[in-house]
């Protein structure tokens, strides 16, 4: 184990500390790729890189002036630079937003059901929800001059590159000081730059149908990601430098774009790849977390592999059962009907707001011995899930 600890500790040093933020399409992203593209192919493997093109954000700064009163802002991601004026207009509710007839000059303030979540951007393609798409629609329509956001949820409330307008989301206690009619002055700095890259995959053993093990490459711009999602990166090729996965049926995929606005390297592999012959898939995403045990969920998994998964978690100390949840890669299988397991840390959802996407994602927050302890239970939890998958299909064609 202190060797599989030793090179998932590298991996981390380099992806984390020398590379750090790696938003698809930019610079920093394509030097994570070449790093991944290194590692497996002096391990003996053949990777496949899946070209995309997309679009990534220079973050910059910003402040605005309420009165005589000035506080400093962040730009929503994907903001637009701007220098702009007006007054406000406080909406809380969409019917309010679909009945403004124009807002040309002015400065919507977005608060209360409007700025409960963040709103799904237009370019994202595996999911859009009839109430964010009026909510796009309108703003498009009222051109405003800026929009603030006031907000206590743990992500910008805006992140679209379609939307023309500067931006920013402020906390509640920030917008409570904005009433409608306030002279407003915004200014926010930061670049949406094009940006190529690639998706990365290999396959480890043999055969036609395949696991497909995975997990993200990318990360936030705002962040070094190292809870999410270096670490399970580096368990992965740790594993697949020391050959602990050979004779395995997997395909090893490293996503690059699961924290990005357009899913670019999900949509790219999906593109190249016959799903008929994915037979189920693992994906790792926030793991090795200090503290923490470490949670397994199935997705759309026939009951007797359900069954077994929940009994191998019971063997295993660290482990713990889950709730399916779909906020990572492994939906993409589940929503297809592909059988799926999600492994995170435990009550992951919990720490979304104080440590995914931001600055203090670093390797302090991580148990190395952990991560080592997860890469020795994977292969068997990989070999039962081939396994199992297999007698599951058998027994459906026979049935």
């Amino acid at each position: 184990m202190s060797e599989v600890r030793e090179r998932i500790g590298r991996h981390l040093q380099v992806l984390v500390r020398e590379i750090g933020a790696r938003p698809p399409g930019s610079p920093a992203n394509r030097q994570a790729t070449a790093y991944v593209e290194q590692i497996l192919t002096t391990a003996g493997h053949r990777p496949v890189a899946a070209p995309f093109t997309t679009r990534w954000w220079e973050p910059g700064d910003g402040h605005l002036e309420v009165g005589d009163v000035r506080i400093g802002v962040e730009p929503n991601p994907y903001s637009p630079a701007g220098d702009v004026r007006g007054r406000a207009v406080v909406l809380r509710r969409l019917d309010q937003l679909e009945a403004l007839a124009t807002a040309a000059g002015d400065v919507l303030v977005l608060t209360d059901e409007l700025a409960s979540g963040q709103l799904l951007p237009a370019a994202f393609p595996f999911l859009d929800l009839p109430e964010h798409r009026r909510t796009r629609d309108a703003l498009h329509r009222l051109a405003p001059a800026a929009v603030v956001a006031v907000s206590d949820h743990w992500e910008p409330i805006l992140e679209d590159p379609d939307l023309p307008f500067p931006s920013t989301t402020i906390p509640t206690e920030l917008g409570v000081d904005l009433h409608p009619g306030d002279d407003l002055h915004l200014v926010v700095s930061g670049a949406v730059h094009p940006g190529d890259g690639v998706n990365l995959s290999a396959r480890i053993g043999d055969g036609d149908r395949r696991l497909v093990l995975c997990a993200h490459l990318d990360s936030k711009v705002t962040t070094p990601g190292a809870f999410d999602n270096a670490a399970s990166v580096a368990v992965l090729l740790a594993l697949t430098e020391l050959g602990h996965l050979d004779g395995l049926p997997v395909e090893l995929v490293l996503f690059n774009g699961e924290d990005h606005i357009d899913a670019c390297g999900e949509v790219a592999w999906l593109a190249a790849t016959d799903l008929d012959q994915v037979a189920g898939a693992c994906n790792l995403d926030g793991i090795g977390l200090a503290g923490r045990r470490t949670s397994l969920a199935a997705l759309a998994c026939p009951e007797p592999v359900a069954s077994e998964l929940a009994a191998w978690v019971a063997r295993h100390d660290g482990w713990v059962a889950a709730e399916p949840w779909i906020e990572s890669d492994h939906a993409i299988f589940a929503m297809r009907g592909i059988p799926a397991v999600a492994i995170t840390t435990e009550d992951v959802h919990a720490l979304l707001g104080g440590l995914a996407h931001t600055a203090d994602d670093t390797l302090e927050v991580l148990d190395r011995d952990l991560l080592a302890r997860i890469a020795a239970d994977l292969p068997s939890l990989l070999t039962l899930l081939a396994t199992s998958l297999t007698t599951a299909a058998v027994n459906h064609h026979d049935g």
